[in-house]
């Protein structure tokens, strides 16, 4: 049925009325069908006994409480919450959970259902400055996006002619260096494009604030700032830039160079522009005028890319082309491959779920047989006291005296001599 549903829906306008009028209506372009959001198949897992006696209130508060008494989580637990979620009423509560996560010993175990399951909610409720800032924050919140949901993400985006926001999830396949699959790359490329044409609000992370009066610090060496040039960037141009070349690097026509060498312009990369320009030249390439504007005039390499041979054409008709053939080659193999992965979650999701168990009736048999081994030793001080009344004392007395006597603390080696190497070369000057 969803064969059928995505040759109806690929390459027609779908209609939704505007708030202007009762009998107009607004067309909304799209790429991928209904289908292939597969949300029949996703909302099945709620079909599970495991979800059908949830309680998102109580259990948000037992996670909450076990992780302030212990600082523990159990990453199934988590991915239980995930799941169960469908409505915008947890979000902050799932949100919070998820960070929680992250900080315990068991976030190495999270289940991929789990990030799923955070970008479907939060793509769902329109939750869309929610998402891309946990998507940022990597190291806070642990979701990463894969082929699929960045997809449906781009294919979301697209329809509200959100470039932006488009260009910033192609930006994460990007920092994960995934660039293979057609779709993914195709649509992309046509973010990407259509950001730089009408950019948008890029939101850029704050400097700290200086703290007003000069806090001297001492320290035993000072790191040298360092920038991978990579998750490091920061500046909107410079992402899109490398994005655009990263995508292109392994194609040779003339859209995908034009793209290419101005990828690497916005990325600041003279060494690769001229490469490219170089080759585009031996090989007698034409460039797309329309792409090569994009380039800032300001920029190093504007005046090596305007002696670049380029003729004009519809880029972003070329663009909306090429994401319809990968649509028409990959969707139906993607629906499949993504219910399949439905049905792979909830196996790994029972395991987990089995293998929790195992460890807390294995944690409480212990619990058991350390009580049980108590009470009977206390059973026999009682049963032998006299014949052992002696030892019991000497073991009293000794208690006591570890008591009123603590050991003292090793005092910490400190280098009175020590001289920080900025303040050493000032002296010697």
């Amino acid at each position: 049925m969803y064969k059928a549903m995505q040759r109806f829906a690929i390459n027609i306008n779908n209609f939704t009325k505007p708030n202007s009028g009762l009998n107009s209506f607004q067309l909304i372009r799209t790429f991928l069908s209904q289908a292939y959001y597969c949300q029949e198949a996703w909302e099945k897992r709620l079909n599970s006994p495991i979800f059908q006696k949830i309680n998102l209130d109580e259990l948000y508060y037992e996670l909450d409480q076990r992780f302030q008494k212990s600082r523990q989580l159990s990453a199934v637990d988590v991915d239980i919450f995930a799941n169960a979620t469908n409505s915008d009423a947890f979000i902050d509560e799932l949100l919070d959970i998820v960070h929680k996560l992250r900080l315990t010993a068991d976030t190495g175990n999270t289940l991929n259902s789990t990030g799923h399951a955070v970008i479907r909610i939060l793509l769902q409720y329109k939750k869309h400055d929610d998402l891309l800032n946990v998507l940022d924050d990597r190291l806070n919140y642990g979701l990463f996006l894969d082929y699929y949901t960045s997809n449906i993400l781009m294919d979301s985006y697209w329809k509200s002619n959100d470039f932006t926001s488009g260009a910033r999830v192609a930006s994460q396949l990007m920092l994960q260096e995934e660039y293979e699959h057609p779709i993914s790359r195709s649509l992309s490329l046509l973010h990407c494009y259509n950001y730089l044409s009408k950019p948008g609000k890029w939101p850029i992370p704050t400097a700290p604030v200086e703290p007003e009066e000069e806090i001297k610090v001492r320290v035993k060496y000072l790191r040298n700032p360092y920038n991978d040039d990579h998750f490091d960037l920061k500046e909107p141009d410079k992402i899109v830039g490398k994005t655009l070349a990263m995508f292109c690097k392994q194609k040779k026509d003339s859209l995908n160079k034009s793209l290419g060498i101005v990828g690497w312009a916005l990325y600041n990369k003279n060494e690769k522009v001229l490469e490219c320009a170089k080759e585009v030249q031996n090989n007698g390439t034409l460039l797309y005028k329309e792409v090569l504007d994009l380039v800032p005039d300001e920029s190093d390499s504007k005046n090596i890319i305007s002696q670049l041979p380029s003729e004009s054409a519809d880029v972003e008709e070329l663009l909306i082309s090429n994401v319809k053939k990968a649509v028409d080659t990959m969707s139906e193999k993607d629906i499949a491959d993504q219910c399949e992965t439905f049905s792979k979650w909830e196996a790994e999701r029972m395991k987990a779920l089995e293998e929790q168990k195992e460890r807390l009736t294995i944690a409480k048999n212990i619990k058991d047989i350390e009580d049980l081994k108590t009470a009977m030793k206390e059973k026999e001080t009682k049963l032998w006291f006299f014949e052992n009344e002696e030892k019991i004392e000497f073991e009293i007395e000794e208690a006591l005296e570890k008591m009123i006597v603590p050991k003292t603390k090793k005092k910490s080696k400190v280098d009175d001599d020590y001289i920080p190497p900025e303040v050493h070369s000032r002296q010697s000057n």
